[in-house]
């Protein structure tokens, strides 16, 4: 949320912006990290090191794909689909202190996909870089 947003209305006063109703909580003055990152993010950090949902929600706090207030659920309900999908699979570790944890790792399936998912953010990438080059330009000739 932007700091000038009114915690309940998603509206930022500063900017005289209202948000419109599918993306309220959130003004465009304060980008935002894209909701279908998670998906990539979460695969890449199970290909990495298969995990549990605490320890990935603490990670993607790192890479900065979500931020701390980021409701757990998000994250379990991922794991869920790529589950479904076949992109994970889920077994449950007893660490020897408190419940069995469910913990999930990518498939070949979903190394494959992830590497899609590369291909894609190296597309994004390149259309970043164009417009950052444009938008330096326009500044340029100011």
């Amino acid at each position: 949320m932007c700091s000038h947003e009114s915690a309940n209305a998603g509206n930022c006063s500063e900017h005289a912006y209202t948000a419109p109703a599918p993306s309220r909580g959130h003004c465009h003055c304060t980008p935002q990290v894209p909701r279908g990152f998670m998906y990539p993010g979460i695969m890449l950090l199970i290909a990495e090191e298969p995990s549990h949902g605490y320890t990935l929600m603490d990670k993607l706090a790192e890479m900065g794909l979500v931020k701390e207030k980021t409701d757990l659920s998000i994250v379990y309900r991922i794991l869920r689909q790529l589950e479904e999908d076949g992109l994970a699979v889920s077994e449950h570790i007893d660490e020897g202190r408190g419940p069995a944890r469910k913990v999930y790792r990518l498939t070949d399936e979903g190394r494959e996909a992830l590497s899609s998912w590369t291909d894609h953010m190296d597309d994004l990438g390149r259309l970043i870089d164009e417009f950052r080059k444009r938008y330096q330009s326009l500044e340029k000739d100011r």
